[in-house]
């Protein structure tokens, strides 16, 4: 048994643990990680986020935050991007013409460069436990529907925004970039 698995069966209940199956086998794959003699720095971060969340969620009262620790770890243990509960790909703001490859090439790059950033932002909101978008207003300053016009994908938020974002995540504004 791994050290991780060890956390997770000290921190999560049994019957919260064996409800998600998947996760116990996660953890023992992740665990696997551990033991090569090189790591990437997402694949650190994604183990210390990891331990994190156990801790998270041994401390968490309420039972859908417990879930929703729950999912996250899942999600990390799959390599899947931490996003939003309803996840959807951005859209471009308009659909370039069939016919204009120059155009086509830069629409996706927009929409490539906003998930990116959507992953990024809501890694960050993870970590810091900020559970609501009106949380994530008040913490960075601005509106809680500009937020969620953020969190939709509907807007890639200009320079402003994202220093507001990187001051209330506490990281550097390049850390937010893709």
């Amino acid at each position: 048994m791994g050290i991780l698995q060890l956390i997770a069966e000290r921190k999560f209940k049994p019957e919260h643990l064996a409800a998600h199956p998947t996760l116990k086998a996660s953890l023992a794959q992740a665990e696997r990680l551990t033991r090569r003699k090189t790591l990437t720095e997402d694949e650190k971060a994604h183990l210390v986020w990891l331990i994190d969340l156990c801790f998270d969620y041994d401390r968490e009262i309420r039972l859908d935050e417990k879930a929703a620790i729950l999912r996250t770890m899942e999600d990390i243990c799959a390599d899947a991007p931490a996003t939003a509960p309803a996840a959807k790909p951005a859209k471009p703001r308009a659909i370039p013409a069939a016919d204009d490859p120059a155009a086509l090439a830069r629409a996706q790059a927009d929409a490539e460069r906003l998930n990116a950033f959507r992953k990024k932002y809501f890694t960050l909101r993870g970590r810091l436990g900020l559970e609501t978008q009106e949380a994530v207003a008040e913490k960075s300053g601005l509106r809680r529907s500009y937020i969620a016009v953020i969190e939709a994908g509907d807007h890639f938020p200009q320079q402003k925004t994202l220093q507001k974002l990187a001051k209330a995540f506490g990281v550097d504004v390049s850390e937010l970039l893709p």
